[in-house]
């Protein structure tokens, strides 16, 4: 009896990272891009020598925007939640 109920109690504790939100999703990958990003200035809301980057930051200049660079959830685009709900063994 124990055995399955500390197997019942497993399934249960993992199931709070099977319900993980598309937005929840979104802000690991956002998370994810920005400790990626080599540089100083990936965001507009990043700050570099104790200043906002804003126009100075890699994404505002968009000739030079690395393509999986996320700043903000929008950017994210849901093959990206798709991909990382496969990656963690989700459907």
């Amino acid at each position: 009896m124990k055995p399955v109920l500390g197997m019942l109690l497993a399934l249960l504790w993992a199931g709070p990272a099977l319900a993980q939100s598309d937005d929840d999703i979104r802000r690991l990958v956002i998370q994810d891009s920005l400790a990626r990003f080599q540089g100083y200035c990936p965001c507009p809301y990043s700050y570099d020598r104790g200043q906002q980057c804003a126009d100075k930051s890699a994404y505002s200049q968009r000739a030079t925007h690395p393509h999986d660079l996320y700043c903000y959830p929008n950017d994210v685009p849901y093959w990206e939640i798709v991909n990382y709900r496969r990656r963690m063994g989700y459907r």
